[in-house]
């Protein structure tokens, strides 16, 4: 008898096993959020319920008077309408119950349902609609409802307009009777608008529902059509740009680039220092002396910005958040000037630690002990003997990719995408989404004391999975004017690297897919991460030594974890291989998940394939090697972490293990 099945007959497996087990979620969702980007820009009027005050924010704050302070149009525009990845969604809801989310969706709903015609219901249903899908990570569960209601609601507007319009009434006008910049609007609640500023902002927001569900060109179609109705609009031309760069189209994002250059002169604002340094690293050639333009502004902006240091503790909350972001932002723009272009690596290095410094001191500290709790749960729970025989779906069509972040996920996941039987989902995982169900549905089978009952759950929920899966790929076909000729993959990969904590979950639920571990050399893996800017979410602890230390290490120990209890079952493949021998790695992978070789695969870099990704500049490129051993040209500065992590965590040990490859191993 397995050690599942004893728990099951005794009735103790949701004591011992799956209650414990819920202490991974956040964790886990945590690192989802790596996945968002700089388009969490809040355009919901102050009308609407506010979210808690972000614990993080707390920590900057020396000195709060407790007041409610009147915002200057700077802090307003630079610390509110641009800094929202600080909060978990505009609603608020209590200690994030999603029940509550989904209560609060259904009452809106309902008020909608009884007036249509209401702009302002249809709009606050829409936001959110599109709150939800910020802060609940199931795959996109209500994302085609969220940019329907959008489209509704875009509708309602514009037939308001063209009737003030017959009326002979003026759409510039607020409520009150000013005429106001559209960002000034931005200020105002929604019945405060005017109707052409309702109209250019529910356009935005349609925009940046689009790019979470990774729609992009029709992100791209939304900021263009606000951008005909306002052509200066800042912010418009900062998020179509950054949907570009994840297009690839970075000619079009230089443009749109140099336009905000030439409206801010020497003012350039953080964000736009720091998409343009993207831009500029991926393809110089777009903006014309760009390095040199962006070093001279970044040399007159940084100083500015550091100047609001002194006076750090009279600002309110939000506005001290906002600094330090935006210091983080420019310094980690002129790392990369001086890191890509003047190759000073001294400098790079003082801008990068600047960068770090400032994004670590508006986080609370790290919980070390509660994050290897986490890790000695899920040892102590999945052992051998725990999977019982028997349990788990026949399905085979998933393909999990687990691993540390910046060891090559993407350019494996865009490997296995470019064959036409395997589509790539992403890191939105729909497995993911599902998982507090999935747990909880197992913990209620095992209360009738049978085996059977936890067998039929388990099967259920990985039938489900899997067509939610299928039909989240559908959807986006569809909205992608792709249906014409569409052939329903075979396998589906699921991208969500933090899975490599619930290896013992998906064993369970599907014994037969294959699970992939892409690993890199751990230096290069760790420098990555370093300087990379994640989005907010447990990535920001990358940025200190001592943090991203242990979660590497915690990362190592569970990888080894599940060799020992689960021999064979993960499937190791090097980074370094994939690039040295990527046809031969490619081929035993195809014929592993049961395929034919197809040489379009060989060709991956040139599909249409896109995703919001940490690596979405890198992976449109052919192989390349220049991302091997790039740790070196910073060794000494990056020694401390080294000798942090001891002798045995900086040895590459995982070995590309893939049945039926035999070539020598890299580095081994």
């Amino acid at each position: 008898m397995s050690m599942l099945s004893a728990l099951v007959i005794y009735g103790i497996l949701p004591i011992i096993a799956f209650l414990a087990y819920s202490l991974l979620d956040d964790f886990t969702f945590g690192l989802l959020q790596g996945i968002r980007d700089d388009q969490y820009s809040n355009y919901i009027p102050s009308s609407r319920p506010k979210s808690p005050v972000p614990n993080h924010v707390q920590e900057v704050q020396s000195n709060d008077a407790g007041q409610k302070k009147k915002k200057s149009r700077h802090q307003y525009e630079a610390h509110e309408i641009k800094h929202t990845e600080e909060r978990k969604g505009s609603i608020n809801y209590k200690n994030n119950n999603y029940s509550d989310i989904d209560g609060y969706i259904s009452q809106l709903r309902e008020e909608f349902r009884n007036d249509p015609a209401d702009i302002y219901k249809c709009l606050r249903l829409a936001e959110a609609l599109l709150d939800r899908v910020i802060t609940v990570h199931d795959g996109g569960k209500l994302q085609n409802e969220a940019i329907h209601t959008f489209l509704e609601a875009i509708d309602l507007i514009k037939a308001k307009k063209d009737s003030m319009i017959q009326n002979g009434q003026n759409i510039l006008e607020t409520s009150n009777g000013e005429f106001l910049k559209i960002d000034q609007e931005m200020e105002l609640d929604h019945e405060d608008r005017s109707i052409h500023g309702l109209l250019v902002l529910t356009y935005i927001n349609l925009g940046r529902q689009y790019y979470m569900a990774n729609m992009f060109e029709k992100a791209v179609e939304a900021y263009r059509t606000s951008l005909q109705l306002e052509p200066k609009f800042k912010d418009a031309l900062h998020f179509r740009a950054s949907s570009f760069i994840i297009l690839g189209k970075y000619d079009e994002a230089g443009s749109d680039y140099l336009t905000l250059l030439s409206m801010e002169g020497d003012n350039i604002q953080p964000e736009v220092a720091l998409g343009m340094s993207k831009v500029l690293s991926a393809k110089e050639s777009v903006i014309p002396n760009g390095w040199n333009i962006l070093e001279k502004s970044l040399s007159h902006a940084i100083p500015i910005y550091t100047n609001r240091l002194s006076q750090f503790s009279q600002l309110d909350k939000s506005t001290q958040v906002g600094v330090l972001k935006d210091l983080k932002q420019l310094h980690l723009a002129m790392f990369a000037y001086h890191d890509k272009k003047s190759g000073n690596t001294e400098l790079a290095w003082y801008n990068l630690s600047k960068a770090c410094q400032y994004k670590m001191a508006g986080l609370p500290a790290y919980n070390f002990s509660l994050e290897r709790q986490k890790l000695d749960t899920v040892r102590q729970i999945f052992r051998r003997g725990f999977w019982p025989s028997g349990v788990g779906s026949n399905l085979s069509s998933p393909i999990f990719i687990v691993g540390f972040p910046r060891s090559g996920s993407t350019l494996l996941e865009r490997i296995l995408d470019a064959h036409p039987d395997i589509v790539g989902t992403g890191e939105d995982s729909i497995f993911n989404g599902m998982l507090g169900e999935i747990r909880d549905g197992i913990v209620q089978a095992s209360l009738s004391g049978s085996v059977e009952n936890v067998r039929s759950v388990v099967d259920r929920f990985a039938g489900k999975v899997v067509k939610d899966t299928k039909d989240r790929w559908l959807e986006l076909e569809r909205n992608s004017h792709r249906e014409e000729g569409l052939s329903q993959p075979k396998r589906f990969v699921d991208k969500m690297l933090s899975n490599y904590l619930n290896v013992g979950f998906i064993h369970m639920l599907f014994p037969k897919a294959l699970i992939l571990h892409i690993s890199r050399e751990p230096m290069d893996a760790l420098f990555s991460c370093f300087k990379h800017d994640f989005p907010p979410g447990n990535l920001d602890y990358t940025s200190d030594f001592e943090s991203l230390a242990q979660i590497y290490r915690n990362y190592r120990d569970i990888m080894d974890h599940w060799d020992e209890q689960l021999p064979g079952r993960v499937v190791h493949i090097r980074y370094e291989d994939i690039v040295r021998d990527m046809t031969g790695i490619s081929k035993s992978l195809i014929s592993l998940a049961g395929l034919d070789w197809d040489d379009s695969i060989l060709s991956f870099h040139t599909t249409k394939y896109v995703t919001n990704t940490h690596s979405a500049t890198q992976v449109k490129r052919p192989i390349y090697s220049d991302s091997i051993q790039s740790w070196r040209r910073y060794e000494s500065h990056l020694e401390p972490l080294k000798m942090m992590l001891g002798e045995s965590y900086t040895r590459h040990k995982f070995l590309t293990n893939i049945p039926g490859y035999s070539a020598h191993q890299v580095g081994a």
